[in-house]
């Protein structure tokens, strides 16, 4: 699936993620600016990375529309309280968003985030070696180094 990150206007609350799915079929949403990456763009780089596909994007890919897959994954829904990995997605974004707030926390620190996090959603913490969390963090890095220069208008395009 191609997945299209499209930045609007400063003055803009947001800007926009596009899906094209294989089949042709596309679906979009806006992107709530949420510090220096959009948080599609978390998801993005944790499920790509760690080959996650039945997580946010995964859910997409399969047809999904991006808002109605966005308000089942954030909201207190018991439907996605059965999607272990969706769920194990969102804590791990926002455990990396607030490393991109407040400072990288240590290993432990970051790792009892995590727990706490996914032990809030009700799932258990992925299983991710210290190699796979170096690996995110890059992507990470690296998208933001794309995203970073991307005028009002302009896109960056990636496969997922």
């Amino acid at each position: 699936m191609l997945v299209r990150f499209t930045k609007n206007l400063p003055t803009s609350l947001a800007d926009t993620l596009t899906c094209v799915r294989p089949d042709g079929s596309t679906t979009t949403d806006v992107m709530p600016r949420q510090g220096i990456l959009p948080h599609a763009a978390f998801h993005f780089v944790v499920e790509s990375t760690l080959g996650w596909r039945d997580a946010f994007l995964g859910q997409v890919s399969a047809g999904g529309a991006l808002a109605e897959v966005s308000v089942r994954l954030h909201a207190q829904n018991r439907e996605w309280a059965r999607n272990t990995q969706a769920q194990q997605s969102e804590s791990l974004v926002e455990c990396l968003q607030a490393n991109q707030w407040e400072g990288a926390a240590d290993p432990a620190a970051f790792a009892q985030n995590l727990i706490a996090m996914c032990r809030r959603r009700g799932v258990p913490p992925p299983e991710i070696t210290a190699d796979e969390l170096k690996r995110v963090r890059g992507a990470l890095r690296e998208f933001g180094a794309a995203w970073r220069p991307v005028v009002p208008g302009g896109s960056i395009e990636r496969t997922f």
